[in-house]
């Protein structure tokens, strides 16, 4: 390393610390921006989904208007429930096989285990449907299995 002064490292240390701070203002900018921008993001994508689900509201309110006439009413929400499923299904939901099933605790929740004629370790009831979206669990399934 060259021989350098005293005056010409502080030069030196100035212009490093200097670029150093130039740096960290640049990437604590870069986080606030990301930031916002992540979290702008996470409102249209709430808005698009509560865009897809008002025709089921609408429906929801339109069946709650025949409550009455019992079968138009029972025709009316089960054509919501359908309506419901298919846009779930189309933002990715995915609901977990369980009824007949070997236990997974990765994808399934024992509640209870039973005495029974099935093999032991297999579901023989489903208490609550399990879901995942994209492959991901959002919720395992509320199961009896087998002892």
């Amino acid at each position: 390393m060259k021989n350098l002064t005293k005056k010409q490292l502080q030069e030196e240390i100035e212009s490093l610390t200097s670029t150093l701070q130039h740096l960290q203002a640049d990437f604590d900018n870069y986080r606030k921006r990301t930031d916002n921008e992540k979290q702008i993001f996470v409102k249209t994508a709430c808005k698009d989904v509560v865009v897809e689900l008002l025709p089921v509201l609408d429906n929801f309110e339109l069946a709650l208007k025949h409550t009455s006439e019992k079968e138009d009413f029972v025709k009316g929400i089960e054509l919501v429930y359908v309506q419901l499923l298919e846009i779930m299904n189309k933002l990715g939901l995915e609901s977990i096989k369980s009824l007949g099933e070997k236990f997974n605790p990765e994808i399934h929740e024992a509640l209870m285990k039973e005495e029974c004629k099935e093999k032991s370790g297999i579901i023989v009831e489903e208490f609550q449907k399990g879901y995942k979206i994209h492959n991901k669990i959002i919720r395992p399934a509320k199961v009896k299995v087998a002892k």
